[in-house]
C-alpha cells in the first residue's frame, strides 16, 4: 500500500551493504525495500508494482545479475512498470557502464567512491525531487 513516502527497492546480494543502503535511504525519509538477489528483485517489482518508485540495482550478483534484471524490467514494462533504475557497482569498465545505460539504467554509482549524500542525491534526482 502506497503512502506519501517514496519507496526505493534495493537489490544487493551483500547483506551488510544492503542494510547500509537501506539505513541511508530511510534516514533520508524514504521507505527502503530489500531484495538479496536478482530473482527476488524481479519478484518484489512484480508483487509491488505501483508501490515501488525506483530501484537501486547491484550488477554483480549470483544467479541473475543486475544487467539481466535491468533488461527484463525494461523489456516488460507492463509487468514491472517504468521505474528509474540506478546501478550500484564496483565495475568501472566503460563497456559495462555503456551496456548498463543501453539496457536502460538511469544512473550509475561506483560503490567504492560512494558517500551517503550521493546515494540520496541520485535518488532525489531520479524521482524528480531535485535537479
Amino acid at each position: 500500500m502506497k503512502n506519501n513516502k517514496h519507496v526505493v527497492l534495493i537489490v544487493e546480494d551483500e547483506a551488510a551493504l544492503l542494510d547500509s543502503y537501506a539505513e541511508i535511504i530511510e534516514d533520508a525519509g524514504f521507505v527502503a525495500m530489500k531484495a538479496q538477489d536478482g530473482y527476488k528483485g524481479l519478484d518484489s517489482l512484480e508483487a509491488n508494482k505501483g508501490v515501488i518508485d525506483m530501484v537501486l540495482l547491484d550488477l554483480m550478483m549470483p544467479g541473475l545479475d543486475g544487467l539481466d534484471v535491468l533488461k527484463q524490467v525494461r523489456d516488460d514494462k507492463a509487468k514491472y512498470g517504468d521505474l528509474p533504475i540506478i546501478v550500484l557497482t564496483n565495475l568501472s569498465s566503460e563497456r559495462v557502464i555503456k551496456e548498463a545505460f543501453e539496457r536502460g539504467a538511469n544512473g550509475y554509482l561506483m560503490k567504492t567512491e560512494l558517500e551517503p549524500d550521493q546515494i540520496v542525491g541520485e535518488i532525489e534526482i531520479a524521482l524528480g525531487l531535485k535537479k
